[in-house]
């Protein structure tokens, strides 16, 4: 069953004036060469997105903020520092503060395939595999921390709703959406051990959409009203940008990171970047 862009009722809203609030739970999995898989951290989400019809480039504009806190298996509370169990070093935390993530979907060429899994129920799998130039490899300090010359990772999500509401063509958005997220990465640039060892983290999750940003896990919710106040909305237009990411924001802030004093993420309430047509 090919559902094309009536996913975007799924992921987001028809209309560019609503936004639509995702958020998850899962857990962190380390995996050395030859040694037992550690659970390392558990992880608390969110994603605030809103898309945007460009009819002139036959495409759909998704422009979204997202953060991710790690957070202490035993304790659930955020982990600002950590004892890394293999080197021994006390790094500091860098979580997850991606403002903006966006992308493009054609409206002539998307394509995504639904299954019934019963009589009303479906779920729309989407398998993203990434490969690109890693950018903290051309710079000699940096590459400590990230030795691979390309980053290779994988983001794995299957979406689940009803039948009824994704084909109803007078919804804006669908009502009701779960989904679980599977992302294959390598070692995070913060945790200070790419040099040292061979390894994969595997994030293993599951989320759902919610209509209020107070339905979050309280313990991201206080980080963002406090201090990344600016992930309470998505974007209102394309931001002139790339999308962040754990290593461009690494990079942005490496000497805060270095300091070994910053909490991260780097507070936020005011985007100062320009829309693309400004």
């Amino acid at each position: 069953m090919n559902l094309s862009l009536k996913f975007l009722r799924l992921r987001c809203s028809l209309n560019p004036n609503e936004q639509v609030i995702t958020t998850w739970k899962g857990s962190v999995y380390l995996h050395l060469y030859q040694l037992e898989v550690d659970h390392i951290f558990d992880v608390i989400g969110m994603n605030v997105a809103r898309c945007l019809n460009d009819s002139n480039n036959h495409q759909i504009i998704l422009t979204s903020r997202e953060t991710q806190l790690y957070i202490d298996v035993n304790t659930g509370e955020k982990l600002n520092k950590w004892e890394n169990p293999y080197t021994g070093n006390i790094v500091s935390v860098v979580h997850v503060a991606n403002d903006p993530v966006q992308s493009t979907i054609s409206t002539e060429k998307f394509s995504i395939k639904g299954y019934l899994t019963s009589e009303n129920q479906i779920v729309l799998p989407i398998d993203v595999n990434l490969f690109y130039p890693n950018p903290l490899f051309d710079n000699e300090t940096l590459r400590y921390y990230s030795k691979e010359k390309f980053y290779q990772a994988g983001e794995y999500f299957k979406f689940f709703t009803t039948l009824n509401q994704i084909t109803n063509e007078s919804l804006t958005q669908v009502n009701q959406m779960d989904f679980s997220w599977t992302r294959i990465s390598p070692i995070l640039p913060w945790m200070n051990m790419s040099t040292q060892y061979n390894g994969t983290l595997v994030f293993s999750a599951q989320g759902t959409k919610i209509s209020s940003l107070a339905q979050i896990d309280q313990v991201l919710f206080s980080e963002i009203i406090n201090r990344i106040p600016i992930y309470e909305n998505a974007p209102n237009c394309q931001l002139d940008t790339s999308s962040e990411t754990s290593w461009t924001y690494f990079k942005k802030f490496f000497s805060e990171y270095l300091s070994n004093t910053q909490e991260f993420p780097m507070p936020k309430s005011k985007e100062n970047i320009p829309c693309v047509h400004d």
